[in-house]
Order: structure tokens, then sequence, then C-alpha cells
């Protein structure tokens, strides 16, 4: 069964489908905010985001016709979002200040429990992530963050210089990084999270 509509969400879907821009307007205005928010998330940027904005609702109102007033608007509205914002991912191929901010997105993702399946998912990205690092980076890298080991004590157990393992943990860490934001399903994530939380 279709969640249950409110007699004037229901008129204002079906007036949309009519073509009144009065109640565009106001659909506009109920979700403007909430399209910008998780837009800039993703991109940082604020030019970006108000730009995927615009372009959701123009084509919210050329697809008014595919709405159907028995449910909420917030799903389709959503799947318009989602595919507009994968479309930009896919054209601007994730330029370095993308990449930056899409990594410290994704910390900030593998760091909650708010959905299980998208943890089990990163946490995977993450290990595919690591078993790429040559032996010597990854095993420095694995003492430090899984053992919590010192780099003075990381030289110690591995017989190498602390400077070197200094080394092994920046390039590590930027491999990892960059594996990351270059996956191509990162973006997918990320704004499957942003949309978890707004629709929360």
């Amino acid at each position: 069964m279709p969640p249950e509509l409110s007699n004037s969400e229901k008129g204002l879907l079906l007036q949309i489908i009519n073509g009144d821009a009065d109640a565009f307007a106001e659909v506009y205005e109920l979700y403007k905010d909430r399209i910008f928010a998780f837009a800039f998330t993703l991109t940082k940027s604020k030019e970006i985001a108000e730009e995927a904005t615009q372009e959701v609702f123009v084509k919210l109102w050329e697809r008014r016709n595919q709405i159907d007033a028995n449910y909420p608007l917030t799903p389709y509205i959503k799947k318009i979002t989602y595919n507009y914002i994968i479309s930009f991912f896919r054209k601007v191929k994730l330029d370095r200040q993308l990449q930056q901010n899409l990594y410290s997105n994704m910390e900030a993702l593998r760091n909650t429990n708010e959905d299980e399946l998208l943890q089990k998912e990163l946490n995977k990205l993450y290990q595919q992530a690591i078993e790429q690092l040559p032996q010597q980076k990854r095993t420095a890298y694995m003492l430090s963050r899984e053992q919590h080991l010192s780099y003075e004590e990381i030289a110690l157990q591995m017989g190498i210089s602390k400077n070197t393992v200094r080394n092994h943990m920046t390039e590590a860490i930027q491999f990892i990084r960059n594996y990351i934001t270059n996956h191509t399903d990162l973006a997918c994530l990320i704004l499957a999270f942003c949309l978890h939380k707004q629709g929360s």
C-alpha cells in the first residue's frame, strides 16, 4: 500500500502535474534547501550545489507528468537529485579538489554507524586499497593503524629507520586516499549516505 498522504499534499502534487506554476513554486521552497545541503556536502562548492538545485527542479518540472500523486514526492525528487549528482561526478572525472572533498566525506562516513550496508561497502573498499600496497608499506601501515605502534616501534620491529617508516606511512596514506577517491562507486556511497541523513 502507498504511504498515506494528506489531502493538502496530494492536492499540491495534482496541481503540479496539471502544470500549476504556483504549486511548483511552493514545492521549490519546501525542497530547495534540502537539495542544496547534500549537493554542497558532496562537492563543497556553493556554485555547484546551486547549479544542482536548479537543475533538479528543471527536471522535476519537465517530468511532472511522471509524478504519482498517490505517493510522497520525497523519493521521486531524491531520485532526480541522485541521478544528477552521479552524472556530475562522471563528467568532471573527479578533479583533485573534488577528490579531497570526497575523501574527507568518506572518512566521516566510515566512522559512522548510521547504515550497516554503507559501512560494510566502505570497509570493503578500504581493505581493497590496503591490499594493493607494496608489502613494506602495507606492513608499516597495518602496524600503525591496527596495532597502534609508534613510528619508532615500527622501525624497530621492521628493522628499518624511523624516517623510512614515516615515508612508508605518507605514501601509503596517499595511495589509499587516491584509490578510494578514484573508485567509481564512491560518489554513489556518499550520496546514499547524504540521502539517508536527509530523509531521517
